[in-house]
């Protein structure tokens, strides 16, 4: 039987999905991959929007990924998790959701999960950082604004995605018991 497909606007988590899944495309491309890219390949309007925001927020997470010491390890591998597996997400995701495809579920359920996990420990990194009034740029170290800047920034992509992972979770669960339901019911009517 065909799932009937449901208007977007009719189904507001779906939205909400939607929107940031598109939404977190063109920040990605221009923000968090820029430490992956060749240098000689970003456009200089690109590389000026990072310089803004490293230099307003102060953020180490990009500023370590983008000096490149051994230490920051740990990021780049994020932001290379980013870009195979979650960028495609985004359009495959948004995609599905306006399609109402239940087949697209449990991919969103695992990306929603790697998402979230991995903005937990960018969260900590923020959290954990001592805080200076007036901090220099590249020190390991944020003011109250930038903290508050920095956590205005990361929390949304840990929430959206924790409650992606929530809800699909539950979609998927409910998928799987249909499913074995159906099958129960089809052995059943075998026997007679």
């Amino acid at each position: 039987m065909a799932h009937p497909q449901r208007p977007l606007s009719t189904r507001p988590l779906d939205l909400l999905y939607f929107v940031f899944l598109l939404i977190h495309f063109p920040a990605t491309l221009a923000i968090d991959l820029q430490p992956l890219y060749p240098p000689h390949l970003v456009p200089s309007p690109i590389r000026a929007l990072l310089s803004f925001y490293l230099n307003t927020s102060n953020d180490p997470l990009l500023q370590g990924a983008m000096n490149g010491g051994p230490e920051w390890a740990w990021i780049r591998s994020f932001f290379f998790l980013e870009a195979v597996g979650q960028l495609p997400m985004f359009v495959l995701g948004a995609r599905g959701l306006y399609r109402d495809s239940p087949r697209i579920y449990l991919p969103l359920l695992i990306y929603a999960t790697s998402s979230a996990t991995t903005t937990i420990a960018c969260i900590a990194t923020v959290l954990s950082l001592p805080s200076h009034a007036s901090p220099a740029p590249g020190e390991l170290a944020l003011s109250t604004q930038q903290r508050a800047m920095l956590l205005a920034s990361y929390v949304p992509f840990l929430l959206v995605p924790l409650g992606m992972a929530i809800d699909m979770a539950g979609r998927v669960g409910g998928l799987v018991c249909r499913g074995l339901a159906a099958n129960a019911k089809g052995k059943e009517g075998k026997k007679e």
